[in-house]
């Protein structure tokens, strides 16, 4: 059997070809960045998630910081889960917000309506969610209408979420993930559901919030206009910034990537039905939520030991005798972390505090075959 990966990035043979052609014609021509490509791959995710702006930038964390730059909202508090990576924390840091890390559900591992109702505060100016591994949380609509009730902007942080979709009940058509709130911002980091090998894309249906992202991607300037087309008439700068521009050879891969997106989510959860379907009698494990009104995209398959056995030597047993390599999703927690010791919440971490040492991911990527998720089933079935 071939060597399993935890992760590992699915690049089609078959589009080789023509990912080095559109290569070659920028090279020739010399438009490297923020080309006809990245143009492109922006409408590529309009038309298929339905939503009428997308702005592609160097990585998901430059997008979340892009975002709250361009909503102009300075000196607020900002909602996060302590259950995400370092980046969706910082990016309210690094624009003049301060962050409160918050607990979250034991289930969903996301944010609950509930958490963020205990942590409201006067001086709240938005939230940050995570939709862990792939999952929109159930609660999405209703977390969208207390924030817009109570004037707080809301970004999803979509890194694992490219191509999930949210259905209402008795209802065929559904939303995508990044259509909710003020803005979604996905990452393309090559352990994600496509990859640009770095890279990230805000999606909104604000147009003016996506013309203000536009002009905080370069460098905080916008070209002026003049009477005659053609001629240079210089720039203006409306606000101190940086890049975050995407170059075309990062939009080309996502091009090629965004033609297998449905089949990679396909297969994502062909996976995960093995898993569930196997592990789900394993008496001391628990397999991850689900929701039969949620397409998730399995960005991870996390799964959460219930006995008292030790996870470090489980682990390591796995890794050791059978090769089967795993990951522990953001331990420590983000409250955890000495760095964020002043952005804590006083309600506690009860729920993440408990799971935390309990769960682990296995491996999930497109090109498993079904043998080795057998194999890896079977392994746990008989520790």
């Amino acid at each position: 059997m071939d060597t399993i990966y935890r992760a590992k990035p699915y690049i089609p043979e078959v589009t080789h070809k023509w990912i080095l052609r559109k290569f070659e014609t920028i090279l020739q021509t010399g438009a490297l960045i923020q080309g006809n490509h990245v143009e492109e791959f922006e409408k590529d995710a309009c038309r298929m998630f339905d939503i009428g702006d997308a702005i592609a930038t160097t990585s998901c964390g430059t997008g979340l910081e892009t975002v709250l730059i361009a909503s102009g909202i300075k000196n607020k508090r900002f909602m996060v889960p302590t259950q995400t990576f370092a980046a969706s924390v910082n990016c309210i840091i690094r624009t003049g917000n301060t962050p409160l890390i918050v607990d979250v559900d034991s289930d969903t591992q996301c944010l609950s309506l509930d958490i963020i109702k205990e942590n409201m505060t006067d001086d709240m100016g938005g939230v940050v969610l995570v939709h862990m591994s792939g999952l929109i949380t159930p609660e999405m609509e209703e977390i969208e209408k207390y924030c817009k009730d109570n004037d707080l902007f809301l970004v999803t942080d979509d890194a694992h979420s490219y191509g999930a979709k949210f259905y209402n009940k008795g209802e065929d058509d559904g939303r995508y993930a990044g259509s909710f709130g003020d803005a979604g911002v996905f990452s393309f980091y090559p352990s994600k559901i496509i990859t640009t090998g770095e890279g990230g894309l805000i999606t909104t249906n604000d147009h003016a919030l996506a013309e203000k992202c536009r002009v905080v991607r370069n460098h905080g300037t916008r070209r002026n206009n003049g009477e005659y087309q053609g001629l240079d008439y210089g720039y203006t700068c409306d606000m101190p910034s940086t890049n975050y521009r995407m170059s075309e050879f990062h939009a080309v891969l996502g091009l090629a990537q965004n033609k297998y997106l449905r089949s990679f989510v396909d297969r994502r959860n062909e996976i995960a039905e093995i898993y569930d379907e196997r592990l789900s009698k394993v008496d001391w494990l628990k397999t991850p939520f689900k929701d039969d009104n949620i397409k998730q995209t399995y960005w991870q398959y996390i799964v959460k030991i219930t006995d008292d056995r030790d996870r470090t030597e489980t682990l390591l047993r796995l890794l050791d005798e059978y090769k089967i390599p795993t990951a522990n999703a953001y331990s420590p927690l983000c409250h955890e972390q000495e760095i964020y010791k002043d952005y804590l919440s006083p309600n506690g971490y009860k729920n993440s505090e408990e799971f935390i040492t309990k769960i682990f991911s296995l491996p999930m990527y497109v090109e498993m075959t079904d043998e080795q998720v057998h194999y890896i089933c079977r392994t746990i079935e008989e520790l």
